[in-house]
């Protein structure tokens, strides 16, 4: 049937059979392409062009994982640059038409046939196109609010988006929890990571560097505050905290799969109490009133809770401090405890303030930055960890992609997978092996009346 509006006007391009509005699912939006067949023919046959056809074939494969996995309905859309949005199976003739030039679709074209099928306010619509097709669809649909969710927002080439067709064509990833075979390791990963499907996590500086279109992720992932930078770059907090708690709040939203966020700490490491002049009690004070004061704002979010300290025993009576003043037990906590200002510490030290505080009755403990030599002696004791120096290690060598996913390891998902299970495995023979006591090699001066 064709669809009609309220006068009776036929709406969208004509002889083009829509179906009935209000589609509450997830569309998947591909383009056409310059390689076509000479006669008539549905749509999913008419283009055959690699890319189009890649496309395509991944899209296709998201929407029966979508629907296996019960996020309801979801189906694909072509958007071409004489037609419009059209169904695949809905039969074209061929044309020579470029999106953006004489004769090509319209915004206002664009609107009518989106709303004929179904595409309103609050519709999950993910584009998969080039930059010129995925411009004109966002500037009609943004007219009736919606916002298209550009999953090639963070590619910078062909060879890219074919590596996004992939990774959106697999099954829906979640990380592995841990049951008896080490912690989750949280990748350390850019914007364009968002659609490996792996568990990342990802530096809130990186996301405010985002222009436009956030991306949408196919996994759970966390957010770090990039707290160690700010306070060692400017020596504060720049950023006031409802600012962050917005910014937050729009990721949550918009990229989803937010498992946990990090609160504005003040790391108390000794170079960083130089550079702001205040005392470690006032740094752990300061990230206590952050940890309040975000769960305030964000109460249905996961804002967890970091210990930071000077020296080992600081981070015991950090602990205490969170109870006595705070009215917060870490040893009730039901999400992961981060452990802080870790970096640059020696490997001994850094596992002596994970052993203690495992000992002193936190029970998920969240180590950020932990060095491979301190997984290698308490890695069994931590709930999680996060690094990035799979990357790091992978841009020092400078090597090609060795799996031919994407053009530089440093970017690959599976090098990034394959370094996070070695980690995973180091911290499961942790266990297996000798234990680091408190007193190996460390000088450690507790008040035990105190810290317990």
């Amino acid at each position: 049937m064709l669809i009609t509006d309220k006068r009776g006007t036929r709406r969208g391009v004509p002889g083009i059979d829509y179906p009935d509005p209000a589609y509450t699912g997830i569309t998947y939006v591909v383009p056409c392409s310059g390689k076509k067949l000479d006669r008539g023919a549905p749509a999913r046959e008419m283009y055959r062009g690699s890319m189009f056809r890649h496309t395509y074939d991944n899209a296709v494969r998201a929407v029966h994982h979508d629907e296996a996995a019960g996020l309801g309905p979801a189906r694909v859309l072509i958007l071409s640059a004489l037609y419009g949005l059209i169904d695949p199976e809905t039969v074209v003739e061929p044309y020579d038409q470029e999106m953006g030039k004489p004769g090509a679709v319209t915004p206002k074209t664009l609107v009518e046939q989106a709303q004929d099928l179904g595409i309103d306010w609050g519709a999950q619509v993910y584009s998969l196109l080039p930059k010129a097709y995925f411009a004109q669809l966002d500037r009609a649909l943004r007219q009736i609010y919606v916002y298209v969710q550009d999953v090639y927002e963070a590619c910078t080439s062909i060879f890219d988006q074919r590596h996004t067709n992939v990774i959106v064509g697999r099954p829906i990833m979640h990380p592995r929890m841990p049951k008896g075979d080490g912690p989750i390791v949280w990748a350390g990963a850019g914007v364009h990571a968002f659609w490996w499907g792996e568990p990342i996590l990802v530096s809130y500086g990186r996301l405010r560097e985002v222009k436009g279109t956030l991306p949408v992720s196919a996994s759970p992932w966390v957010l770090d505050s990039r707290g160690f930078n700010e306070i060692a770059d400017h020596g504060r907090w720049t950023i006031p905290a409802d600012e962050y708690a917005a910014d937050v709040r729009r990721y949550a939203v918009e990229i989803g799969h937010l498992a946990w966020v990090a609160p504005q700490d003040w790391p108390a490491a000794a170079h960083l109490l130089e550079r702001t002049g205040l005392t470690e009690v006032e740094h752990q004070r300061r990230t206590c009133e952050s940890v309040v004061e975000l769960r305030r704002m964000l109460p249905d979010l996961n804002v967890i809770a970091v210990v930071t300290a000077k020296d080992v025993a600081g981070y015991l009576r950090h602990k205490r401090m969170y109870l006595d003043e705070f009215g917060i037990d870490l040893e009730r906590e039901t999400i992961p405890v981060g452990v802080g200002a870790l970096v640059r510490r020696p490997v001994k030290e850094a596992a002596a303030i994970i052993r203690l505080l495992h000992e002193a009755g936190v029970p998920k403990l969240h180590g950020f930055g932990i060095k491979t030599k301190v997984l290698d002696l308490v890695g069994h004791l931590l709930y999680s960890v996060d690094s990035a120096c799979w990357s790091t290690e992978a841009r020092r060598r400078g090597g090609k992609c060795p799996h031919n996913l994407v053009e530089w390891e440093r970017n690959c998902p599976r090098a990034a997978r394959e370094w996070c299970d070695a980690q995973r495995a180091r911290a499961v023979a942790a266990g297996e092996g000798g234990q680091l006591t408190i007193s190996d090699g460390v000088q450690v001066s507790l008040w035990t009346n105190d810290l317990f």
